[in-house]
């Protein structure tokens, strides 16, 4: 998936579990992630790269879909859930702090520790743990 979005230019991170993982915390997860800038541009660079999975389900898409959706799911040879914001945190407020880690030749891009734990202070129990559990790795 990283390998598609780069080759389009697209600007995203990863977000959710798959960053915790990439922030040494194993954490299971069916789906991945990922926090999109929000310009039309951009919209079109993930439609394109994230249409060349197997199944092609991001080719139904149109980029007012990320506009009127917080989070718009592919269900494709991986689920991906895209959106503009992870809960509290814009794409813009966390490329500053982004990490990157090159995985088997692909860069990914990931949200950084301290915007991971302000992307998961939501009301769901399973963030709630998640945070604690990122929060012990600051100390």
């Amino acid at each position: 998936m990283c390998t598609l979005l780069n080759a389009t230019g697209a600007r995203y991170l990863v977000a959710g579990a798959y960053a915790m993982i990439l922030n040494s915390i194993i954490r299971a997860t069916e789906d991945v992630d990922i926090l999109i800038e929000d310009s039309p541009d951009n919209f079109r660079r993930v439609i394109e790269g994230l249409s060349q999975l197997a199944d092609g389900a991001a080719r139904e898409l149109t980029p007012q879909d990320f506009v009127e959706n917080v989070v718009v799911k592919i269900a494709d040879e991986i689920e991906v859930d895209v959106s503009t914001r992870a809960w509290t945190v814009s794409y813009a407020e966390a490329i500053g702090n982004a990490q990157t880690v090159i995985i088997e030749g692909v860069q990914i891009p990931y949200l950084s520790l301290p915007d991971l734990i302000r992307s998961k202070q939501t009301y769901r129990d399973q963030d709630k743990a998640d945070v604690e559990r990122l929060r012990r790795l600051l100390s």
